[in-house]
């Protein structure tokens, strides 16, 4: 096998065109294969998988489960895991997992998916969501015994359910279980990741091929997929797939266009792989596959690191960065001595929920000004807040390099109104406001400081990657969250919606095949992760690694037909 460099990162974006199926080797130019037995296959095998983050686990089953042969293509040439790779390893999975016995939740498949259809918003199918639970258990004994893995279990109590309020919420027991070694080690994404790329390597019937983007799929007569048009080093090849092809090639976080066509407001930020453009989802609508939840995406709030906002940003699709460091994780934000409000000085939400759960309120418009009213968002913190947490991009005021221009510092609010271009008034009435409400140990307004699982993030995210290593003992209950903003200086940033992965894609039923526009299957082709329609929305930590692993496994026993 080709040996591949192992480097862990790859910057700058790939360059974005569609490619018809039209003058390449062995393809018509309706897509369509006027007789498969005339092609001129490069390359064949019983599964190709196309992408190496959550789908890498289709190749793994398919390699385990009786396939003869699988060929893995990845359009990145350096990085194996894509945005899989670069998260943080965690995994949602049902409460009642055979190795979370112990902690006793309470969990029923009835709960899981009750809360599972409410996350979704009520518009995704019940049959992903039903084959997700039934299957994910299976997965994880079966995912343990091939890797040679202990068990998964809960680290913490932070990221657990996103949307405690929905039927069906357990809060904690579901979100952000993690695989440990047969050492006991727990494994992160990095480790995970590699892990997963030794097992391919080594595994005689996997073909790893990085830097092989697949630009199109090959159907017959009939409309089956029966293989993918690929491009490596400028040499065009026919990859048959005799039992199916698995498409895992994430969302379109980096296609301008898409995110134009699909998007109900710009994002400016994300962290999910540069490669991510929505390569399945225009290949599948290409052969009449439909659509779905387009609309929909995993919402982190960002640090907008520009110094200047610009009149008519709000509506500026072009601002498109990739920049990790500048995610809320739910922490900042979580912090007490902290708020963040709109240009017109006003809360407009509950602070502390999680990441998804917060970037949805950046959506408001308001039409007497037609702007999207919350978009840019400004999160103020005060002296007391600097003086044990760090500020949004992870930065400290006492560090020796000082703070970004970015973080902009005022002695007084009112300073910090003019600075920043927020109504004056309505910030200190605001202020004002929100301090009465700390004194008072309530936020009738939000309902800032009620969550257990805001307050379960806040205490994990204090005493690790946000806090400056101090004592959190007085940090007790849910109220712990409130903390009043009065004592200057003053510091701001501006925050803008952002991502971590689109979620809308090819629509697949229960089997994680892909279904075309009359709701039929279309013969040979599966999709998972977020280049599919998914199983439903972000409902915990991990949810993204969950249903993409376990998708794939149940991908490749449909395939397969075990």
């Amino acid at each position: 096998m080709k040996d591949i460099s192992r480097r862990d990162f790859i910057k700058g974006a790939a360059a974005f065109g569609i490619v018809g199926m039209a003058g390449m080797a062995g393809v018509g130019s309706t897509a369509r294969a006027e007789a498969a037995d005339e092609i001129k296959w490069d390359a064949d095998a019983d599964v190709v998988v196309v992408g190496t983050g959550t789908v890498i686990t289709a190749a793994i089953a398919a390699a385990d489960l009786g396939a003869e042969s699988v060929i893995v293509l990845e359009k990145n040439p350096l990085l194996f895991g894509g945005t899989s790779m670069m998260s943080g390893g965690g995994y949602a999975l049902p409460g009642f997992v055979d190795d979370f016995a112990d902690e006793n939740l309470g969990d029923t498949r009835e709960k899981v998916l009750s809360y599972m259809q409410a996350v979704g918003e009520n518009r995704m199918p019940s049959a992903p969501q039903e084959a997700f639970v039934d299957n994910a258990n299976e997965y994880v004994q079966w995912i343990k015994g091939v890797m040679g893995w202990s068990k998964f279990a809960h680290t913490n109590r932070s990221h657990g359910d996103y949307y405690e309020n929905y039927t069906g919420s357990i809060g904690y027991g579901r979100g952000s279980a993690f695989a440990f070694d047969a050492e006991g080690n727990q494994i992160r994404a990095g480790d995970l990741w590699q892990s997963y790329r030794d097992h391919v390597e080594k595994n005689d019937k996997i073909d790893l091929r990085m830097g092989h983007e697949v630009k199109s799929l090959i159907t017959d007569e009939s409309g089956a997929v029966i293989g993918v048009v690929a491009e490596h080093e400028g040499e065009t090849l026919n990859v048959r797939a005799k039992k199916g092809v698995v498409l895992g090639t994430g969302g379109f976080d980096y296609n301008e266009q898409m995110r134009k066509y699909y998007l109900p407001f710009p994002l400016y930020r994300s962290c999910s792989s540069v490669m991510n453009t929505g390569d399945a989802q225009r290949m599948g609508a290409k052969i009449g596959a439909q659509l779905a939840y387009m609309d929909r995406f995993m919402g982190v709030p960002f640090v907008y690191s520009e110094t200047q906002w610009n009149e008519d940003d709000d509506r500026n699709y072009s601002i498109m960065k990739s920049d990790g460091m500048a995610a809320d994780w739910a922490a900042f934000a979580t912090f007490p001595h902290s708020v963040i409000v709109n240009r017109k000085g006003r809360r407009f939400c509950n602070e502390t929920r999680e990441y998804d759960n917060f970037c949805r309120a950046f959506s408001a418009y308001d039409n007497g000004v037609m702007k999207f009213e919350n978009i840019p968002a400004f999160f103020i913190a005060d002296t007391q807040y600097v003086s044990r947490f760090l500020l949004p991009g992870y930065n400290t005021p006492f560090a020796e390099t000082g703070l970004p221009d970015y973080v902009q510092v005022f002695d007084t609010l009112e300073e910090l109104a003019d600075g920043m271009e927020i109504d004056k008034n309505g910030l200190l009435e605001q202020i004002a406001k929100y301090n009465e409400y700390v004194k008072n140990g309530a936020d009738p307004d939000w309902h800032r400081g009620e969550s257990q699982q805001a307050y379960d993030t806040m205490i994990y995210a204090a005493a690790g990657y946000c806090g400056l290593g101090g004592d959190t003992s007085d940090l007790i209950g849910t109220t712990a969250t409130l903390g009043t903003v009065e004592v200057g200086p003053f510091y701001c940033v501006r925050y803008v919606p952002g991502t971590c992965g689109t979620r809308g894609g090819l629509l697949i039923d229960g089997d994680a095949q892909v279904l075309n526009v009359e709701g039929e299957k279309i013969p040979g082709l599966y999709a998972v992760g977020t280049c599919s329609s998914g199983v439903a929305g972000y409902w915990a930590g991990g949810a993204c690694i969950a249903q993409g692993s376990v998708m794939s496994y149940v991908a490749i026993k449909a395939i397969l037909g075990k």
